[in-house]
């Protein structure tokens, strides 16, 4: 079974996310879509909770932003794309063929029809004083407006051969859960917003539209079989295509509602990203990495790889050639600082300074002298000195008061 995200990353999702806006309202709410590294991985529509769960569960997880050689080489693609348009012709075609080369391998599809930042507000607005609602209000609309912009951008419905998207539904919450994922779910208890209804593909549509297309031989014999792992009134939320003579699948979610950042804060959703975590560990198979394609409408597909780790600024060390020699360059570097900065041995004892010495004092006072930056003042002292070295009068300030003169 797989563990919960650690205490760490839960705490900090729950302190940034949900209680932030108790106080002051947050009007420079990070939320960039679908990264998992860098700057936004604190944003509410990111996926660093859920790369944090696949991290815990033992695998090792990369980012990329296009696909690259190195991407197809990982056992599992997380795909969580920043538009509602699904995959193309191209890259359909690349995902059959990487389905086909190998055995135990998943691709996750995330739909783009959902954005935390209209459920950010939600929660927060009882929350804040009332003096600052207005204001919070006024957030909430503009984050409506920006997600319904990105909705109506594109076409009403679309067929993207896994399966088709209907956009033009009324918005609803999935309380009844059914399906092999909703054992042990409270609904009650989870917030799924649907905005769009996914319908899988069926075994007839694959094969009528793989029949239209120039790639006639497309492995689709991979992923002939459809399960819905979780629906709720007959309405498929998260979808399985597979075979019985693969191990290859294709799980197909309608929106990121239980696996962005801020969704996760709730304990019901880490319970369904934690299964769909399980769903990818394929038990005949040793499968470690894990990659996560952050994308927008367009999928880049290109010949060179194209990866990253984050933003620690260490990645130049697993490049080549330094990859080979980064281990003997710190080992050397290390040898170095020992060289040249302790103190091996017993520490020596410095000579003490004289204090008897007249030039030292000399020395000091032609400092403070210098310090002043004053010509005048500095000749009038050193006049003084030689008056009083020769016996000379030299003038003082009278310590007696002028009243006991009189």
């Amino acid at each position: 079974m797989v563990r919960s995200a650690s205490k760490r990353v839960l705490l900090l999702m729950t302190a940034l996310l949900l209680f932030s806006g108790c106080a002051k309202v947050q009007t420079d709410l990070p939320t960039t879509y679908g990264k998992r590294s860098g700057g936004a991985a604190s944003s509410v529509n990111g996926t660093k909770a859920l790369s944090e769960m696949f991290r815990e569960a033992g695998y090792w997880v990369r980012s990329y932003s296009a696909v690259s050689p190195n991407l197809l080489r990982h056992d599992v693609i997380v795909w969580v794309p920043d538009s509602v348009i699904g995959p193309d012709d191209e890259f359909r075609q690349v995902i059959l063929n990487w389905l086909d080369e190998d055995e135990g391998r998943t691709l996750v599809i995330v739909g783009r029809d959902f954005d935390a930042a209209v459920q950010y507000w939600d929660d927060v607005l009882p929350k804040v004083p009332a003096e600052k609602k207005l204001d919070a209000m006024r957030q909430r609309a503009l984050a409506i407006e920006r997600f319904d912009e990105t909705r109506n951008t594109f076409a009403k419905n679309g067929d993207y051969y896994f399966y088709t998207l209907e956009r033009d539904v009324p918005r609803r919450v999935a309380k009844n859960l059914k399906g092999p994922w909703a054992e042990g779910i409270d609904a009650s208890k989870t917030n799924i917003v649907l905005r769009s209804k996914m319908k899988p593909a069926t075994m007839k549509s694959l094969y009528a539209n793989a029949g239209d297309s120039e790639e006639s031989e497309s492995p689709i014999e991979l992923i002939e079989d459809v399960d819905v792992l979780l629906g709720t009134d007959e309405e498929a939320i998260v979808a399985r295509l597979g075979s019985d003579y693969s191990a290859n699948q294709i799980i197909l979610i309608n929106n990121g509602s239980f696996l962005l950042n801020l969704p996760l804060v709730n304990p019901e959703h880490r319970k369904l990203a934690g299964k769909l975590v399980n769903q990818c560990n394929q038990a005949d198979y040793d499968l470690d990495q894990v990659a996560f394609l952050e994308t927008d409408y367009r999928v880049p597909i290109r010949s060179a790889d194209d990866s990253s780790d984050g933003t620690s600024g260490w990645e130049w060390l697993s490049r080549w050639p330094l990859n080979m020699v980064g281990l003997q360059m710190a080992w050397w570097l290390i040898v170095l600082c020992f060289a040249l900065y302790p103190i091996f041995g017993r520490p020596k004892r410095l000579p003490a300074a004289e204090t008897s010495d007249f030039k030292k004092h000399i020395d000091s006072v032609g400092d403070l002298l210098e310090a002043t930056d004053d010509y005048g003042y500095a000749q009038l002292r050193l006049q003084q000195y030689q008056q009083v070295m020769k016996g000379d009068a030299v003038y003082r300030r009278s310590k007696s008061r002028r009243s006991e003169g009189k």
